[in-house]
């Protein structure tokens, strides 16, 4: 990329960068609190966010505040580094944390948020089921699949339904293509470890005033209620499950959703000049090797509207 383009990709995002902190700045004096901004985009809930996230608190807030506003924009990750990440951000939100969902915080990111004392959301923003999404090779075909740990169960429900019903060869086809039992098994108990983790969590904030059954019974209801793994928690269903959730004021909407579309913004931006920083290397590649070379590879990013973690 011409040094020239480069240098007007950077002040772009100076820019965005700057406007998002102006909208910060108009939401700090409508509320109270601390603000922390969570925008992940298209970056995963992993350790390493645990790692930048704590530095960056112990930087501006040094051993903790009273009051905390997370920002919250992620399709998720790894249960146990979003377990982690809501651990911390409760020693810098002593006494009130809040989250703030303008448009997504699904899978990992909705145990993240169930950290808190309360869930601030847009009219579009959506939570997420918990149960967690299980990549593997396919021994057989050779091919990657991704499935949830409930779909083990649905599947041996139609194994044995063919069996009752006398299509024995059909039931053998499909019992041959299942994983090793004790492979399974473990599948079965990592959702286990995402409704442990919910427990913790709710009963010891957000729903500390409720029993202990009430408290699973929401965690059953965010590993194990829904049928596919994207489904849509809005604000109703938050609330109508259990979760402590309102909706942002007006005033408070504006801001927040103007801090969202500058963050999705300044994405495609750093996006774009990724892009363009690859395909500078590529023409230093010999011909025969850029054959070898994936054939999306230089197909433009579409905008990432939710992932499945």
């Amino acid at each position: 990329m011409p040094k020239q383009a480069a240098s007007a990709k950077s002040t772009k995002v100076s820019r965005l960068e700057e406007a998002i902190r102006e909208q910060r700045d108009k939401l700090g004096q409508l509320r109270p609190n601390s603000c922390y901004p969570l925008l992940l985009s298209n970056t995963s809930i992993e350790g390493h966010v645990v790692d930048d996230v704590y530095d960056d608190l112990r930087r501006n807030y040094g051993v903790g505040c009273d009051r905390l506003d997370v920002i919250v924009d992620s399709g998720g990750g790894d249960v146990d580094a979003a377990y982690n990440l809501a651990q911390l951000f409760r020693r810098y939100g002593r006494q009130r944390l809040v989250f703030i969902v303008p448009r997504w915080a699904k899978s990992a990111a909705t145990l993240l948020v169930c950290g808190g004392d309360s869930v601030l959301m847009t009219p579009v923003a959506e939570l997420g089921p918990v149960d967690p999404q299980i990549t593997e090779m396919n021994p057989l075909e050779r091919r990657l699949e991704q499935f949830s740990p409930l779909h083990i169960e649905s599947t041996l429900e139609l194994i044995r339904d063919e069996y009752k019903a006398g299509n024995k060869q059909l039931a053998d086809g499909l019992m041959q293509r299942l994983q090793f039992p004790l492979t399974l098994g473990s599948y079965k108990k990592s959702m286990e470890l995402g409704k442990q983790y919910l427990i913790k969590l709710l009963s010891t904030r957000m729903l500390g005033g409720k029993t202990h059954q009430e408290v699973e019974a929401v965690a059953k209801r965010l590993t194990e209620g829904y049928a596919d793994h994207g489904f849509c928690i809005n604000l109703q269903e938050a609330q109508a499950i259990g979760l402590e959730a309102q909706e942002l004021s007006t005033e408070e909407l504006d801001i927040v959703w103007e801090i969202h579309r500058l963050t999705r913004q300044k994405s495609e931006v750093e996006r774009e000049r990724r892009r363009r920083e690859i395909e500078k290397r590529i023409k230093e590649i010999p011909p025969e090797l850029i054959e070898k070379l994936p054939s999306d590879l230089f197909r433009r990013p579409e905008k990432q509207d939710t992932a499945s973690s």
